[in-house]
This record gives C-alpha cells, sequence and structure tokens, in this order.
C-alpha cells in the first residue's frame, strides 16, 4: 500500500511539465499531484461541496493491466460524509430497498422503498436492476433516505421480454460507459437499445431477450471481468476516493465518492463499465507503454474548469450535473457533501469488436422483437 503523506515540491505548472516527460514526481509518497501545488486550476465553477471536494484531490500513482489504467484519487484531510450508507445492490439484498414495478408496468419509471430506520442507499447511474416485467437501468444517481418512497426513472436493457414479476433483485451490474455517456446526454429508449444492441455484439453474447444483463454475465465476459477485477484492486493505495480510468493513454472518466468505503464498494462494477468498451476482455500483451501521466492531470483540469450546477433529483440530498468542455458529469450530495460525482468524455467510445481468430460462444435463439404482436395490447407496457 502506498504512505497517505505528500510533499510539496513543484508547482502545477512545474508538474505538468515533468508529467510530459514522463518523470515521476512525489516519489516518496507516490502522489502525482497535490493541493498545495500552486496554480492548480479553479474549481469556483462547481457548486460549493464539489468546488471543495475537487480543491483536495490528490491523484496517486496508476494501477496498470495491460493497455488499461486507473489512477487513484485521495483527499487531502479526513473524508467528511457522514452516516450509514449501503449501495444499491447491499441495500436490495438485505432486503432494505426493495424496488418494484409502478402499477402493473410501467417501462420509465419503477417505486423504490428504503425500509430501513437509520441507512441511506446511493443509486449511480447505468446502474442494473434485474428482473421484474424486463430488466431495466437507472437514469441518474439517487440517495434513497431512511424509510423514503420514491419513483425512479429507468430505461429498459432487454427488449425482448414483458413478462415476470412486479420486485426486481440485484443485478450486481452496470451499464458500459459507452451506454453512461447515452443516458447522460438525454438518449431516448431507442438509443438505449441500440447500446445494448452494440455492447452484446462487441461482447458476443446475444440472448434470446436482448437482456444487457445475460451479456454482461455471460461466462466467458465474467471469467475477464473478473481477471481485470483481481489485476486492479488488490493494489489500491489506503485512502483511495476515487479514480481516473484511462485506456491507450484516453481519459475515459473520473468517479469521485463521499468516503474510501463507498468508492471499494463499488469499484467492480466501474471497472466491468469500462471493460466491455475498450476491449479489455479479449486479453492483449502484458506491459504495454508506460502510462503517460499527463492524460489523467488534464482530464483533471478538465473537470476543474467545466463547473457544475444543481440538478433535479427525486431521492434525499442535492443532484449535480456537467454539461460542458466536452463533460457528461452527474452526481448527488447530502448535506453539503459529495457523495458521488460521475464525469465522462461526451466523445463515444463504442464497445471495441473482437479480433479476428476468438471463437464466439454458441449463438443463442433468435430474439424475441418487442412488442411481440401476440401481446394484447392491453397489456402493452406504457411509453
Amino acid at each position: 500500500m502506498f504512505p497517505r503523506h505528500w510533499v510539496g515540491i513543484a508547482s502545477w505548472r512545474e508538474l505538468r511539465g515533468m508529467a510530459k516527460l514522463g518523470v515521476l514526481v512525489m516519489l516518496a509518497a507516490n502522489i502525482l499531484c497535490s493541493p498545495s501545488l500552486a496554480q492548480r486550476p479553479p474549481t469556483d465553477r462547481h457548486v460549493p461541496e464539489l468546488s471543495e471536494y475537487l480543491s483536495r484531490v490528490q491523484i496517486a500513482e496508476p494501477i496498470v493491466f495491460r493497455q488499461f489504467a486507473v489512477y487513484p484519487v485521495l483527499l487531502e484531510g479526513d473524508s467528511r460524509l457522514r452516516g450509514q450508507w449501503l449501495t444499491m445492490d447491499e441495500a436490495i439484498r438485505r432486503g432494505v430497498l426493495v424496488v418494484n414495478e409502478k402499477g402493473e408496468g410501467s417501462v420509465p419509471v419503477v417505486v423504490v422503498e428504503n425500509r430501513s430506520r437509520d441507512q441511506y442507499v446511493l443509486i449511480v447511474t447505468g446502474e442494473i436492476i434485474a428482473g421484474g416485467k424486463q430488466t431495466r437501468t437507472v437514469r441518474q444517481d439517487v440517495i434513497v433516505g431512511p424509510g423514503q418512497r420514491i419513483d425512479l426513472g429507468v430505461f429498459c436493457v432487454e427488449r425482448g421480454r414483458w413478462s415476470g414479476q412486479k420486485q426486481f433483485a440485484a443485478a450486481g451490474t452496470i451499464a458500459p460507459h459507452s451506454l453512461q455517456a447515452e443516458l447522460r446526454a438525454g438518449a431516448d429508449q431507442g438509443r438505449v437499445w441500440e447500446g445494448v444492441a452494440s455492447a452484446s455484439r462487441a461482447l458476443r453474447a446475444e440472448s434470446r431477450t436482448e437482456s444487457l444483463q445475460d451479456a454482461l454475465t455471460a461466462p466467458h465476459v465474467a471469467q475477464k471481468l473478473s481477471e481485470l477485477r483481481r489485476g486492479i484492486m488488490p493494489k489500491l493505495p489506503n485512502g483511495t476516493v476515487g479514480y481516473i480510468f484511462v485506456d491507450r493513454n484516453r481519459a475515459l472518466a473520473m468517479h469521485l465518492f463521499g468516503n474510501e468505503d463507498m468508492a471499494s464498494r463499488l469499484l467492480p462494477k466501474l471497472l466491468d463499465a469500462c471493460a466491455i468498451d475498450t476491449g479489455i476482455i479479449y486479453g492483449g500483451a502484458e506491459g504495454g507503454p508506460k502510462p503517460d501521466h499527463r492524460v489523467a492531470i488534464e482530464f483533471y483540469e478538465r473537470v476543474c474548469q467545466a463547473g457544475s450546477q444543481r440538478a433535479e433529483t427525486p431521492g434525499s440530498g442535492a443532484g449535480i450535473r456537467t454539461r460542458a468542455a466536452g463533460l457528461l458529469g452527474d452526481g448527488v450530495s447530502f448535506e453539503g457533501q459529495v457523495v458521488h460525482y460521475g464525469v465522462q468524455s461526451e466523445v463515444r467510445i463504442l464497445p471495441v469488436k473482437p479480433p479476428v481468430g476468438i471463437d464466439p460462444p454458441p449463438r443463442p435463439a433468435p430474439p424475441i422483437i418487442w412488442p411481440r404482436e401476440d401481446l394484447p395490447e392491453e397489456d402493452l407496457p406504457e411509453q
């Protein structure tokens, strides 16, 4: 594990110059950049809690897996988010969070109820809920407070099914970053279905009901995603509260959390989201070119300069949104502290096609096209 202390030995401008030369700075602390450095980009265009958070960011040396690099984000001082927090999957599995179809079923909305007396539940953009009458993905970050019941905006990611029980289960998966970009950019249901089809083809895991969940949990996909997790997660430094993801020296996204615990519990799904789009699941040579630290630092700078605004959220807390400087960001805060903020480039990075020579698994039966012609009109879901 990397030590937590840091030493300011260069100005921000000097630091960026060192990064361009490939020189590691602050070697004793394994920190690439620190808030004590002069000329840090201003963060005052952001809502107050995110501005304060970004002003304390430290970026540590990356953990590298093949062509993929994860830059851990640490904070000067302690995390300030208080209270008891659960992820969506944890809360559903424990029976704390109950997710049901609304009425007899409405494609863009489900009903979420937190039955805990003292635990808050964080739901992150792109997280998947399985079951119901069709599998869905969440449109935006939401906090569900103790005893709270809300309508949650979702998209369908299983085009060929409209049957089953009203209640949903924890899926343990999240939509690829390419699909998350569509959600943040205001896509309609048709664009989401296109994204699901694109990811399923790239994974060579099309299913009978055109289910994204089936594609993400196909055995050959799950095995590769597990390899990525094992290659990254054990090497993270203590105190990591966020991540900058870089593939082939392209910055994909940054995710920031209110505390280390939440960041650690959601990292596996965030890694999976990157892997689908970048082709990590198809292997590749170990080692590869050394990461260019400038890419991560410049992405952080862009985020600082882009700013953020308030956004509506159906649950507790305050919504956060960024739509500037070629970035798409969403998040949520609670009692003046950032709980989660995820931001990515608006440049579409599509799922990488498998290289020639990789044998696909047996192809499934032809998909059912939804809505089916034999489905009675009164049973069609609301749009």
